[in-house]
């Protein structure tokens, strides 16, 4: 019998929303599970004609279920029901939550909305099933795969998952960067509310970084600049603090 799928796609915000309101069960999850998809990878991902594919390939191999959801640039993608134990690793199936990230991240890091959508993802289900970092899985913990990727680890993950924040979404004009990927990212008291600022992907979590310590006011793409320059020296003194 075919699985059954949701296949809908949900940005941070109406993500946040839908789990605040899940029925998750009498046992609801207990620990997360992260996998990357290898393949597809990202540039080849087609939102649902992919997810539909990826459903062909579980129904293929006879599972009832799959991953719970999966994880790109375009969203977050609901797959199997999160209130049902998934197929997603022999070992952890029982009461987790698997989430596939995007993408080949043996060589590389998340990066740009897949990075912001995976972070949110996993932060909120940590704070909405109060599920600690001890029973937060990569799937190479039960496998002899790379999976999450190499270049996945979880000190670099729980730095990350630290310094997290959702940037809040509201109407209104937009004001994009030019030339560069963007990502709408009102910051209260950085824009007006009838003139939304578009920061770049790559400097999303400087800006919001900057802002939410004073360090200075972002009026334009030099400031933006400024941002990540300072954000980028503050993460790497924090890394050489932890070594």
């Amino acid at each position: 019998m075919p699985i059954q799928i949701i296949n809908r796609r949900l940005d941070l915000h109406e993500f946040r929303d839908y789990i605040a309101s899940y029925d998750f069960g009498v046992q609801p999850p207990d620990k997360l599970v992260i996998h990357h998809t290898w393949r597809p990878v990202k540039d080849k991902w087609a939102g649902a004609r992919s997810i539909e594919g990826l459903k062909r390939y579980y129904d293929g191999k006879g599972w009832p279920a799959g991953p719970h959801l999966f994880v790109a640039d375009d969203g977050i993608w609901l797959f199997s029901p999160m209130n049902k134990d998934g197929i997603h690793t022999s070992k952890l199936n029982h009461r987790s939550i698997g989430i596939e990230v995007v993408g080949d991240y043996d060589n590389e890091k998340w990066a740009g909305q897949t990075k912001y959508h995976a972070l949110g993802v996993i932060k909120l289900l940590m704070l909405q099933l109060k599920i600690d970092r001890q029973n937060v899985f990569f799937h190479r913990e039960v496998s002899s795969k790379t999976c999450p990727g190499t270049a996945i680890t979880k000190d670099w993950l729980f730095s990350e998952l630290d310094d997290f924040r959702i940037l809040p979404r509201l109407p209104g004009k937009t004001k994009a960067i030019e030339g560069v990927a963007s990502v709408s990212a009102y910051i209260p008291g950085l824009t007006s509310l009838d003139d939304e600022f578009m920061i770049p992907v790559w400097a999303a979590e400087a800006v919001a970084w900057v802002h939410r310590h004073q360090l200075f006011e972002i009026h334009n793409e030099e400031d933006v600049r400024d941002a990540v320059k300072f954000y980028r020296f503050y993460k790497l003194i924090k890394a050489n603090g932890n070594q």
